[in-house]
């Protein structure tokens, strides 16, 4: 049986999904894999303290970075950049989860780095939202992005992935 999606993955590569699925420690495993740099888009969207840099300012900056010849850009991608940096993509990674899985790995997430923050969120320690939970147990941040996904032109280019177990075979197969 053949695998579902490309052995080898081009210089250009977006890994979306749900917050706390994952996207993070999977783009730095496949970072390792391909030899690419990993723009994390929390570490461009939020200062110390949580504090957001604003729409027009993150989607200034991910038109940059995205305009650069080799790439994994990771995390959700603002409203206003989806278009150029979907189209200039060569694959996208979406990371399309159980809500309980997702659900699971946010509570841990907020446990382990509650004092001491994740490596691209300098400054800012985790804290949970029962608000947050909800919009990751309901995968309310999907519905936009499968709604962009599903008009992109060249659908060739989304991998989709449904569970831990399909990322992990998926890495060991690249």
């Amino acid at each position: 049986m053949l695998p579902l999606y490309p052995l080898e993955l081009r210089n250009k590569i977006v890994v979306v999904g749900v917050s706390a699925s994952g996207k993070s420690v999977f783009a730095r495993r496949l970072a390792t894999k391909v030899n690419l740099p990993i723009v994390f888009m929390d570490a461009i969207m939020w200062k110390p303290g949580w504090n957001y840099i604003g729409d027009e300012e993150t989607v200034k900056k991910l038109n940059e970075e995205s305009a650069k010849p080799r790439w994994i850009i990771e995390g959700y991608i603002a409203k206003g950049a989806r278009s150029f940096v979907f189209e200039r993509a060569e694959s996208i990674i979406y990371l399309d989860y159980h809500p309980l899985v997702a659900s699971l790995r946010y509570i841990q997430r907020w446990w382990m780095h509650k004092k001491n923050p994740r490596s691209e969120l300098e400054g800012s320690p985790e804290k949970f939202s029962w608000k947050f939970l909800k919009l990751v147990w309901t995968k309310g941040e999907t519905a936009s992005l499968n709604k962009f996904l599903a008009q992109l032109k060249d659908q060739t280019k989304i991998i989709k992935l449904a569970s831990p177990k399909e990322a992990k075979n998926f890495l060991s197969n690249i």
